[in-house]
């Protein structure tokens, strides 16, 4: 999940405010161990007293350095323009072993810049706190008497490196992983916005056909109570009120099928097959072409047997159970090519029609498809639309199995057990 900015600022400010904090306790702690420790004053290994002028020089300095490294989240280069400027004034001003605590705000500053500025600015904040602490490193030696100027020079090279470079590499390695996470994050939104957009793009596709399935059945409806409305009009010369209302029945139908056909023409599909192609009925012709001699075959079941499947059950569903078993063959011949697959269609339930397209495991490798299963979003979004309920899934031989349940609008008037 990606981290909004305004989170991923209060993560850093809260960092860099943990890490002034540890600064601070660490370096006093270094202050109040080192001293009791340390030679005798006047001894070589001699250091400040805990209190004296020069011990409390160095905790100001740390202090100073640990409050510019808790404001390193808002102002970086700032901080470590001042976590240097306190190291190279300590130097001049407390020379001595123990002016090397500083460095433990500067470790920190060196981190901190490196994990929040870009590439360019990192390359120069790195050579300029290089610098910084060399020269603040090669005072200290030269003012403490520790080593000449060359010398100094390469305590303080030295130093840069380890006070400096440590920080700067564990930070890229920070920054590098944090970018790839990033570039991984990226990836996945633009995935999961294309799936998306694919299976918006495969809904509306199913909600656009059965949006002309609906036209042609409001059509055909339309059409016919206008012809009814014509007849009984001829039927009621006697009666003129029932003569005006059997008119008015057809001129309002005629004005809502010319008002459908102009809004909804554009849906219309040139290659589309009449209502009467697309029903129930039309199964057994939908198989035919896919029944080849010396393939594996595809076996029909009707119940009760010479039936009527569609009895009671409405045009639009009808054209919904015919594209189920039109999509799961074809699905089928795509994810088990050869395997036998079989049709049945269940009309001796009271209020319902079951279709079950079912197909065996594949009888050799099946080869990789591109298919995103948005034959099966298709099927969802049809049954939901006319009432039915689908279910699909695989079976326990290795094959795949989908059945469809159409509702029906009134009860067939044979064929059906009680």
């Amino acid at each position: 999940m990606t981290t909004s900015p305004s989170t991923a600022g209060r993560e850093a400010l809260s960092g860099a405010v943990v890490a002034g904090v540890c600064c601070l306790v660490l370096g006093l702690a270094i202050l109040l161990a080192v001293p009791p420790v340390a030679g005798p004053p006047g001894s070589p290994s001699a250091v400040p007293a805990v209190g004296s002028a020069a011990w409390c020089a160095i905790l100001a300095a740390v202090a100073v350095q640990s409050g510019a490294v808790a404001a390193s989240a808002r102002t970086p280069r700032t901080s470590a323009g001042v976590v240097l400027l306190a190291a190279v004034l300590l130097a001049g001003v407390a020379p001595g072993d123990l002016v090397s605590v500083t460095a433990v705000p500067e470790i920190a500053a060196a981190y901190l810049l490196a994990v929040t500025t870009g590439h360019r600015l990192r390359n120069q904040a790195a050579a300029a706190l290089f610098a910084g602490v060399t020269a603040a490193t090669a005072v200290n030696a030269v003012r403490s008497g520790t080593a000449g100027p060359l010398g100094a020079l390469g305590l303080g090279a030295g130093q840069g490196l380890i006070v400096v470079g440590v920080p700067m590499l564990i930070a890229l390695v920070v920054v590098g992983r944090r970018a790839v996470r990033a570039a991984h994050e990226r990836e996945i939104a633009a995935l999961t916005g294309e799936k998306e957009a694919l299976v918006a793009s495969a809904i509306a596709a199913e909600r656009l056909a059965l949006a002309r399935d609906l036209h042609d059945i409001a059509a055909h409806h339309l059409s016919g109570i206008a012809m009814l409305a014509a007849a009984l009009q001829r039927q009621v010369d006697d009666r003129p009120a029932a003569r005006e209302s059997a008119h008015d029945i057809r001129a309002q139908s005629m004005a809502v099928l010319a008002d459908l056909r102009r809004m909804v023409g554009l849906l219309r599909d040139d290659d589309m097959a009449p209502l009467a192609d697309r029903s129930l009925r039309a199964i057994p012709d939908l198989l035919a072409p896919r029944r080849h001699p010396d393939g594996p075959g595809i076996g029909l079941t009707v119940r009760p047997d010479g039936a009527d499947p569609g009895a009671g059950v409405s045009a639009l569903a009808q054209v919904v159970g015919y594209h189920m078993v039109q999509e799961a063959l074809a699905n089928a011949a795509l994810h088990a090519p050869g395997a036998r697959c079989s049709v049945t269609l269940d009309g001796t339930g009271a209020d319902r029609v079951a279709l079950t397209v079912r197909n065996d495991r594949a009888p050799g490798p099946v080869p990789a498809s591109g298919g995103g299963g948005f034959g099966l979003i298709g099927m969802r979004e049809r049954a939901a639309l006319v009432g039915a309920s689908v279910d699909y899934g695989p079976t326990p031989g290795g094959g795949w199995q989908v059945t469809l349940e159409l509702p029906r609008e009134r009860l067939p008037t044979e064929g059906v057990r009680p």
